[in-house]
């Protein structure tokens, strides 16, 4: 589904484009984008117009133009429950720490990236600034501290204990 997706971009914005080209955009395979405007073709999302015997130019339908807007709007969709569903885990766990632990702080502990802004943004409608850490500031963990991580790779740098969390596994 994602990968029809980014076929479909791509003819939108690039009507004189190969396989290879879109091969090289994606990052799908050349067989992969070979399998996939077959298969788009045949469902009427795009129309092959073979220009020579060795050049093909890819167009885009109306109906592919549909299905691109449909495929948008379902990962816009998806993503802001994920989002919606982060606020609640932040939420119901920082209600659930404070009232069974004394937490005085809450660390950010990962990646620069669209998770942590999702978590900055939470925290802060929570009224709560959170300290940020990354995984190679050498971080020691003090007592009192509430450890938020996203990514299994840096939770796994952390001592195991009930104030660090991967929020993602409670999503």
């Amino acid at each position: 589904m994602e990968s029809e997706y980014q076929i479909l971009a791509h003819l939108q914005n690039n009507q004189n484009t190969s396989q290879r080209k879109i091969s090289k955009r994606t990052g799908l395979s050349l067989g992969a984008v070979n399998i996939l405007l077959k298969k788009m073709a045949r469902k009427g999302l795009v129309k092959v117009d073979r220009l020579s015997p060795r050049t093909v130019r890819y167009i885009l339908t109306p109906q592919g133009m549909k299905e691109k807007t449909k495929l948008t709007y379902e990962f816009v969709s998806r993503s802001y429950r994920q989002i919606l569903n982060i606020n609640e885990a932040v939420e119901k766990l920082l209600r659930e720490k404070q009232a069974k632990e004394s937490v005085r702080q809450v660390i950010l502990y990962g990646p620069a990236d669209e998770v942590e802004k999702i978590l900055i943004n939470t925290l802060h409608s929570l009224k709560v600034k959170p300290e940020i850490k990354r995984p190679e500031d050498n971080f020691e963990p003090e007592e009192g501290q509430l450890i938020l991580t996203w990514r299994y790779e840096d939770e796994e740098q952390l001592p195991v204990n009930n104030l660090v969390v991967n929020i993602m596994s409670l999503v």
